[in-house]
């Protein structure tokens, strides 16, 4: 009964304005005219035939900000192209500290001031920050309540469609959860494969196994958590799983020159060495930096007993580290 009462107080003191209603996509956006910060009148009337962004938010509100600074940075490319940005907020908010806020962020957006909240209940708001969209006919085309994960991708997916460069279909795409488990699912294997670079960096060779396969775990088809986990597993002499990761990396991508030097490598000490030295041959000559993959060769010559040809295979990849001063992949390495 105490959660009901607090809740129930929050919600009358926080909650939306009675005054303030919904508008429907496609409904014709209400006309306002606002004083900017600098003192001079806007009217939604001067974007005719443009597209325009109302970002509604608060000053003392992190989220806000971020929304502010996605929008700017997401929207600076379709300028050219006739899209224009407002931001706005109400007479009572702390419009002092606003122009500062926008300047730190590096945002140069008209500054709006919502006197007397006519914007706030024409349009509905609900929650700060809200983003609205309004087409070139002065219609409602999209509105983004708050600021979700999801906001710049949302919000350039609006924005496209509503330019014609992409269809509804295509929107559709954009904007399906499917797309947006993917891409965390690729930020959080670009966040572990670093992770793993840095402990491989660090010697670290065990914490750089479990977290490269977790990389590899969080997105199977990218390539490279395969190949550093099948580089690791060298490391350690663990020649099936470095074999299973470097075959992993070819299937996803036959032309990996890294993954043909590491399952060249792979081989070596599997004792399999003239197949090493085939495969190994043939990716030294399709490989632009090429020396982890003479480093490999020399190691097979040498277990082959050609010390002549090791010889010649490790001076290679020392000319190759020298004159080039790069490594084929940040974890083919030469020690």
């Amino acid at each position: 009964m105490i959660f009901l009462i607090l809740f129930t107080s929050l919600f009358l003191i926080f909650g939306p304005s009675a005054d303030a209603f919904s508008i429907s996509q496609g409904e014709a956006a209400p006309e306002f005219t606002l004083t900017s910060f600098d003192g001079k009148a806007v009217s939604l009337a001067e974007y005719k035939g443009e597209t325009l962004v109302l970002i509604y938010w608060r000053t003392g509100q992190d989220r806000s900000l971020l929304a502010l600074k996605d929008a700017y940075d997401e929207l600076k490319k379709y300028e050219k192209k006739g899209v224009r940005v407002l931001s706005v907020i109400t007479d009572t908010d702390n419009k002092e500290d606003a122009p500062k806020l926008l300047r730190d962020k590096g945002i140069d957006y008209p500054l709006l001031i919502d006197a007397d909240r006519q914007l706030y209940s024409g349009y509905g708001i609900k929650v700060y920050p809200t983003t609205f969209i309004i087409d070139k006919q002065g219609k409602i085309a999209y509105e983004i309540p708050s600021h979700p994960l999801t906001y710049k991708n949302t919000l350039d997916g609006y924005i496209r469609q509503l330019l014609g460069e992409i269809s509804d279909t295509e929107l559709k795409d954009v904007l399906s959860p499917h797309k947006e488990e993917k891409d965390r699912s690729l930020l959080e294997a670009e966040r572990l494969y670093n992770l793993a670079f840095q402990f491989t960096q660090a010697g670290l060779l065990d914490q750089a196994v479990d977290t490269a396969a977790r990389s590899a775990a969080a997105k199977p088809d990218m390539v490279k958590s395969h190949i550093l986990l099948g580089f690791l597993h060298l490391e350690l002499k663990d020649t099936d799983k470095a074999l299973a990761s470097f075959n992993k990396a070819l299937e996803l991508d036959p032309r990996s020159h890294d993954a043909q030097t590491g399952l060249g490598g792979a081989l070596v000490l599997k004792g399999d060495i003239d197949k090493a030295l085939e495969l190994l041959n043939d990716a030294a000559v399709s490989n632009p930096y090429p020396q982890m993959t003479y480093y490999e060769l020399g190691k097979a010559y040498e277990q082959k007993g050609e010390k002549d040809r090791a010889i010649e295979m490790y001076k290679k990849a020392i000319e190759k580290i020298i004159k080039k001063q790069v490594l084929p992949s940040a974890i083919s390495r030469c020690q």
